[in-house]
């Protein structure tokens, strides 16, 4: 039917026009920006995930560049740290030239002053935009410092329940400052060392006595006639804690004599016969002490003639002495002539305590944190061990510093911890000297308390005692030895130093590289959700651009039909 009020056929093909207009415009839209899912409308789904995916990327590119700053960091600590190695392996081949003998250590000096130097240099210059991890500026010494973390970004992180978060790689500058304002870096010196412990590390003090016991040149030969005689008096085991025992009156002649040495003629050839001569006059008397001793002699070819003590009295002393020399031989030999008793003795060791010492080397301190500890025996009490920290130190000396200064300290020390065991420490000029308390062991000679000091350890066991810049070959603040140990030292923790920072360099070149995949990736994830298929949105635009044309033909066809009836009423 035809309507002169409604054109259904241009109606028809008006509306296919406007959806073909719709879908030209939509692909126009895809052909001309690349993306299928442009705005929200289009997908909400994957426009959200896509936006928030974009989103991560620039995160993810901000990481990269950090990265970047990181890897320069950890390069200019690296390079410096290297050239540190460097400079300790000459320090220490300097140090090594300074142990011979004949050098001129002046001159050394000169060289290592110059290293010291290069050293504090390249420290100094160490750094990347104002940062320097091999200089730190923490006020307290680094081993009384919380540790001095810092960290370059490493990671952008979503996890699955939409959170983010940022990752970092670490790195504790307490383990590779080489110079710290308060002290402790790798080229300075540590705290609670304590060094030699004044001399005293190291120590085996083993003491040492026997009996008492003189010796006397023999001045004979002498022969003794029925009326001649040789007399004295002996004290055996007098001492400081007893008078000992006297025996008087002890009578050589010619009997004696011939009986000795089985003859007959009454004559004492050598040194020897009268050992012979004088045991038996011991043996006669009771006297207990012997001729044949050997300590000073070292046996019968000897020109001179020993005496001891047996030690037996029960007197605590162990000596023996002649006293009251007299003689008579009728004039045949000089007034007083007593074959070399009469002379005072050759050599003299009476009343001997066992003694132990050491030297005392520098002063030390013992931090709250420090001790040391040794183990003491003295006669027949079982070994004990004895600490000394800072209290104890404090304690005995009555200061609140902890220093021990000098060979009197340390001997105060020393007696104030081990009170009660019998041990005795006699500072004596730079020195110290261990025995046994004669209040507790009386006994002198064989019979004297032994003692031992030694098994010396302290905790810790060691640590650095100085700087780098405090080094000087040419002074004796510390030994040679001992600068190469504290340099070797130094070198070995630069070396840990050196790795830390090339493992953390590979680290990072490794998450720089993951990050430019994951940045790729996520790009073509992204890209497979929202880009448009462009073979795909090419053909339909060419499509709908020829359904336009028919459209539009078959509009003016229709509006066409419209016009022949108008036609008829004209």
């Amino acid at each position: 039917m035809t309507s002169i009020l409604t054109n259904t056929s241009a109606m028809a093909a008006l509306q296919t026009l406007r959806m073909i207009d719709s879908s030209m415009a939509e692909t126009q839209r895809q052909v001309s920006s690349g993306l299928r899912v442009q705005i929200a409308a289009d997908n909400a789904a994957y426009w959200s995930i896509s936006t928030t995916m974009r989103s991560d990327n620039m995160a993810l590119s901000a990481v990269s560049d950090a990265l970047g700053l990181g890897a320069a960091k950890v390069d200019i600590a690296y390079a410096a740290t290297t050239s540190i190695v460097d400079i300790l392996t000459e320090f220490k081949a300097r140090l090594v030239a300074a142990s011979e003998d004949g050098v001129d250590r002046s001159k050394i000096q000169e060289e290592l002053s110059q290293l010291n130097a290069q050293a504090e240099s390249v420290v100094a210059s160490a750094s990347f935009n104002g940062v320097n991890w091999l200089k730190t500026t923490a006020a307290t010494h680094l081993m009384e410092t919380p540790d001095l973390k810092t960290s370059t970004l490493s990671s952008f992180v979503r996890t699955s329940d939409g959170s983010i978060s940022l990752k970092a790689a670490e790195i504790n500058l307490k383990n590779t400052s080489m110079l710290n304002l308060g002290g402790g870096g790798i080229l300075q010196k540590e705290i609670d060392g304590i060094g030699d412990i004044g001399g005293f590390r190291g120590t085996n003090a083993n003491s040492v006595a026997h009996q008492g016991h003189e010796s006397h040149n023999f001045t004979g030969p002498a022969t003794f006639g029925l009326a001649d005689y040789v007399e004295f008096d002996v004290v055996i085991d007098a001492g400081i804690h007893s008078p000992g025992v006297s025996f008087t009156g002890l009578r050589i002649d010619k009997n004696v004599v011939d009986v000795a040495l089985g003859r007959t003629d009454g004559t004492i050839r050598t040194a020897s016969e009268m050992r012979a001569v004088l045991q038996k006059v011991f043996t006669d008397n009771s006297v207990p002490a012997t001729a044949y001793e050997t300590l000073f002699t070292g046996g019968s070819s000897s020109p001179r003639f020993e005496i001891g003590s047996l030690e037996n009295t029960g007197e605590p002393g162990s000596s023996i002495d002649l006293f009251n020399v007299i003689s008579d031989f009728n004039g045949a030999y000089p007034a007083g002539f007593a074959m070399g008793l009469e002379n005072p003795p050759v050599d003299n060791h009476d009343n001997m305590y066992p003694v132990a010492g050491i030297q005392f080397t520098k002063g030390f301190t013992v931090s709250p944190r420090a001790s040391f500890w040794f183990d003491v025996q003295v006669g027949p009490s079982a070994s004990a061990t004895y600490v000394v920290d800072r209290a104890v130190v404090d304690a005995a000396l009555g200061s609140t510093d902890g220093y021990i200064g000098d060979a009197t300290a340390l001997a105060t020390v020393i007696e104030y911890v081990t009170a009660g065991s019998g041990l005795t420490a006699t500072p004596t000029g730079n020195g110290i000297t261990f025995a046994a308390d004669q209040t507790m062991y009386p006994e002198a000679g064989n019979r004297a308390a032994r003692v031992s000091v030694g098994n010396v350890r302290s905790d810790p066991p060691w640590a650095l005692m100085f700087d780098l810049a405090e080094i000087d070959v040419t002074t004796e603040a510390f030994t040679v030895d001992e600068y190469i140990e504290g340099v070797e030292y130094m070198l070995q923790r630069s070396i840990s130093s050196g790795s830390v920072f090339g493992a953390l360099s590979k680290r990072i070149e490794m998450q720089t590289e993951f990050t430019a995949k994951m940045m790729a990736t996520i790009d073509k994830g992204i890209g497979r959700l929202v880009d448009a298929d462009m073979n795909e949105a090419s053909t339909r635009l060419k499509a709908l651009q020829t359904q336009e044309q028919l459209a539009i033909q078959s509009l003016s066809i229709a509006n066409a039909s419209a016009e022949n009836i108008m036609q008829l009423f004209r």
